[in-house]
């Protein structure tokens, strides 16, 4: 099991918005202490134009096949 999770970010370069959201996702069985650690974090995928919603129907398509 995994727990995954999106973030709204922003890929900020200059004084315009630029929002993108971002899934990660980290082992369910990690404890506590170990969950938070950078390595223990995994990058999926981001954009600045799919909503969180379509990128989770390809992320669901990918684990379960």
């Amino acid at each position: 099991p995994i727990w995954l999770y999106c973030d709204d970010t922003s890929g900020n370069t200059s004084k315009h918005w630029n929002k993108h959201n971002s899934f990660l996702f980290t082992a369910a069985g990690l404890s506590h202490d170990q969950v938070h650690l950078e390595y223990h974090v995994h990058f999926l995928c981001t954009s600045n134009t799919a909503p969180p919603l379509e990128m989770l129907d390809g992320i669901a398509e990918q684990i379960c096949f």
